[in-house]
C-alpha cells in the first residue's frame, strides 16, 4: 500500500473515532435487572435499524456518511494501489526486457570479437616471426658489410686526397717528376746486386736466406741510403717467420737511427702488426694511432686504418 493511501485511511478512522470519544456512545448498557428502564431507554434512543429511512439512506446520518466516506477511501485506495503497482510492474518488466536484449546483443558482439581475435592471432604471430627473421637477416648483413663499407670509405678518401694533391701540384709537377725520375735512376744504378738478391729471396719466400743475405750486405759497408732499407727488410723477414720480438727491434732501430727515412712510416706500421700478432693488442693500437699522427702517405695510411679496424 502506498504511503498516501495509508494516510487517508488513518485520517478517516480519526474522524470516526473522535466524535465517539468526545460525545459518548449512542447506546450504553446498564448493569442490573430492571427491564422496564431498559425498554424506556431503548424507546428514547432507538437503534440504528429503527431510524427513519431518510436518515438510513445516503447522506442522512453521520455514521453513514463516514461509513461511505471510509468505504470510498478504502475502495479508492485499493484501486489506486493496484493501478500504481500494475504500472510499476509493467515499467520494470519493460526495463528488464530491454536490459536482457542489450545483454544478449553485447554477448553476441563479444563472441564475434573473440572469433575475429582467434583468426587474427595466427596471422599476427606469423607476421611477427617474419619481421624478426627479416630484422635478423638485415642485422647480420649489415655487420657483414660494415667492414667493406669502411674500407671503401677509406679508399674514396685516399683517392680524393690524391686527386687534390694532383690538382695542386699540376703546375709544378713536371720539374718535380723529372727530378724524381733522375733520382730513382741514379739509385737504381747505384744499388749493389747483393741487395737485389736479398730482396728477391724475401719476395720468393726464402726468409732465412734473405735474412742472411741482408746481414752479410750490411757488414760490407753498404751505401748510407740503403741502411734503413736493410734493417726494415730484415724485420719484415722476422715477421714472416713469426719472430716478432726480433722484428720489433729492427723496426725500432729504423725509427731511432733514421727518423727522416722513407721507411719510418712503414716501420711504424709493421711494428704495430708485430705487437698485434704477438698478442699485445693495446700496444699495437697505441703504435698505429701514433703512426697516424705523423701524417703517413695515403697508401700507408690506408693500411694502418685497415689494421686498426681488424684489431678493434
Amino acid at each position: 500500500m502506498s504511503p498516501k493511501n495509508y494516510l487517508f485511511r488513518l485520517f478517516g478512522v480519526f474522524l470516526v473515532i473522535t466524535p465517539l470519544i468526545l460525545g459518548g456512545c449512542s447506546y450504553i448498557p446498564w448493569i442490573g435487572d430492571d427491564d422496564e428502564e431498559d425498554l424506556a431507554f431503548e424507546e428514547d434512543f432507538p437503534f440504528e435499524d429503527e431510524q427513519p429511512a431518510s436518515s438510513a439512506g445516503g447522506f442522512g446520518g453521520e455514521d453513514d456518511f463516514f461509513a461511505e466516506d471510509g468505504s470510498l477511501m478504502e475502495g479508492g485506495g485499493d484501486d489506486f494501489s493496484s493501478i500504481n503497482q500494475n504500472a510499476d510492474s509493467s515499467a520494470l518488466k519493460g526495463d528488464v526486457e530491454s536490459l536482457q536484449s542489450q545483454q544478449e546483443a553485447l554477448i553476441s558482439k563479444v563472441r564475434e570479437l573473440e572469433e575475429i581475435l582467434l583468426t587474427l592471432e595466427p596471422r599476427v604471430s606469423a607476421t611477427q616471426a617474419r619481421l624478426e627473421g627479416s630484422l635478423a637477416a638485415v642485422s647480420n648483413q649489415s655487420q657483414f658489410l660494415e667492414p667493406e663499407v669502411e674500407e671503401l670509405k677509406l679508399k674514396v678518401n685516399q683517392l680524393n686526397e690524391d686527386i687534390s694533391r694532383m690538382k695542386m701540384a699540376r703546375a709544378g709537377a713536371s720539374p718535380v717528376l723529372a727530378r724524381s725520375k733522375n733520382s730513382l735512376a741514379r739509385r737504381s744504378k747505384g744499388i749493389p746486386p747483393q741487395y737485389n738478391k736479398a730482396l728477391n729471396a724475401y719476395q720468393t719466400g726464402n726468409y732465412d736466406e734473405s735474412i742472411l743475405l741482408f746481414q752479410n750486405f750490411a757488414l760490407s759497408n753498404p751505401p748510407r741510403h740503403l741502411k734503413d732499407n736493410i734493417l726494415f727488410w730484415i724485420g719484415s723477414n722476422y715477421v714472416k717467420l713469426e719472430m716478432y720480438d726480433n722484428a720489433i727491434i729492427q723496426f725500432d732501430t729504423v725509427l731511432n737511427q733514421f727518423p727522416k727515412s722513407n721507411k719510418t712510416h712503414d716501420s711504424r706500421l709493421m711494428m704495430g702488426v708485430s705487437y698485434y700478432k704477438k698478442g699485445e693488442a693495446s700496444r699495437a693500437i697505441e703504435v698505429l694511432e701514433t703512426a697516424l699522427k705523423y701524417n703517413p702517405p695515403s697508401d700507408v695510411k690506408g693500411k694502418i686504418l685497415a689494421q686498426l679496424n681488424e684489431i678493434q
